[in-house]
């Protein structure tokens, strides 16, 4: 075992024979970073929706769609509830029931559902809830909303509310990415109030003010019966990702936090390579500065991929040179971060358009990306993160660092 806060200096052999040397640095050494989890993180821990609140967004919000589906067909017994008609994508390729327009039909009403969990904004020091991707009328995209009904499920630490919109309170564009995205409802609590149950109160305030939007029911996550389905539904959605990860640091956190934790570790671990650079977290376009060059982390959590059958990483929102959206790099060195179970990977980025993929409408905004898979059909984490990181070092990606968890994985 090595000594907590010692780098070394260490050469891995992969499966295939193949060696890499990196510095090796214990988890421990960074546990000031890891044991910050944040108020959300701590005000979902200890109540009964902690376990809901540790899904991604994704697979919480099929649930509590689902969940919302349920619930209007207790309430209209004799409503005729029945899936949506899938329709077809821009580019013409037919949509998943997961993916088309509306949720579901209730008596001929197409009913959208969303779903958003209480967040705390350190900035503000105010709560809010978020739900985005809403397809309200937007010129030149669309004349008019392509549901009926609008129904939001808010998610706070111990109960759900469900509430039926009336497609204006809290809607703001999110500027060019409006017309394909749709729009955003934030509804945020009042500045300074910490105490998240009294902003779930002032949040439901401002929805239910003067009758704009209806409360059509509160959940009580504690009620057995509630409970019981919900643990069946999340081990329906469950993945061999989620029992990869089980217990291993950052996991309870939130994907935004944990990239803010992810980079806060790699900037303490920039500094121990160059110890006699200067650094500055002063920087607009990347994380910080090392010696008059701006870096920029990504990290991606490995995820089992159902359709290609390989796990495989994706890195998001790299602003680097694009054709038409612009002339060069926001920054000067490109680190790739992969989250594991075993461990956070540091990769510098060769540079150049190594490997980069096109976002296609989200590009101008959002940037480009980079994903890295594993070999087809081999369900092995270890396996496939050994192939992930001998693929990028074939890329021209070097391993830098490697932070590995304490915890004998």
């Amino acid at each position: 075992m090595l000594r907590s806060g010692v780098p070394v200096v260490i050469t891995f052999t992969f499966l295939f024979g193949w060696q890499l040397r990196c510095l090796l640095l214990s988890a421990s050494q960074f546990q000031h970073v890891l044991d910050d989890t944040g108020q959300t993180s701590k005000a979902y821990a200890g109540h009964a929706g902690h376990e809901l609140s540790l899904l991604s967004g994704k697979r919480r919000g099929m649930i509590l769609n689902e969940l919302c589906k349920k619930v209007l067909a207790r309430l209209n017994p004799n409503s005729k509830i029945e899936e949506p008609t899938p329709g077809t994508c821009c580019n013409g390729a037919r949509r998943s029931n997961y993916h088309s327009e509306y949720d579901f039909t209730r008596d001929g009403r197409k009913i959208e559902c969303k779903s958003a969990q209480m967040s705390w904004v350190r900035a503000r020091k105010h709560w809010h809830v978020h739900f985005q991707r809403v397809k309200l009328p937007w010129p030149g995209f669309r004349d008019q909303a392509p549901f009926d009904d609008l129904y939001l499920t808010l998610f706070s630490p111990d109960s759900l509310h469900i509430i039926q919109h009336d497609l204006q309170t809290g809607v703001c564009s999110v500027g060019r990415r409006t017309g394909s995205s749709g729009h955003s409802i934030f509804v945020a609590s009042a500045d300074r109030q910490e105490c998240w149950q009294t902003a779930r109160s002032q949040i439901l305030d401002k929805f239910l003010a003067a009758d704009r939007c209806k409360l059509v029911a509160c959940i009580d996550l504690s009620d057995v019966e509630v409970r019981s389905w919900l643990v069946e539904e999340m081990d329906r959605v469950k993945s061999c990702h989620d029992d990869a990860y089980h217990r291993v640091p950052l996991n309870h956190m939130t994907p935004r936090l944990r990239g803010l934790r992810i980079e806060e570790i790699a900037f303490e671990v920039d500094q121990i390579l160059h110890q006699n650079s200067s650094f500055s977290r002063d920087c607009s376009t990347a994380d910080w500065v090392r010696g008059g060059v701006a870096v920029e982390v990504k990290h991606g959590q490995m995820r089992f991929n159902n359709v290609r059958r390989c796990w495989e990483c994706m890195f998001s929102n790299i602003k680097c040179a694009s054709k038409h959206i612009r002339d060069q790099d926001l920054f000067d060195e490109l680190w790739l971060a992969i989250y594991s179970p075993f461990g956070i990977h540091f990769l510098k980025h060769p540079g150049g358009k190594v490997r980069f993929i096109a976002a296609g409408l989200k590009e101008q905004d959002d940037g480009r990306k980079i994903v890295v898979r594993g070999i087809k059909d081999v369900l092995g984490v270890r396996e496939a993160l050994d192939d992930m990181l001998k693929n990028m070092e074939e890329w021209g990606c070097h391993l830098v660092a490697t932070v590995y968890w304490d915890n004998g994985q």
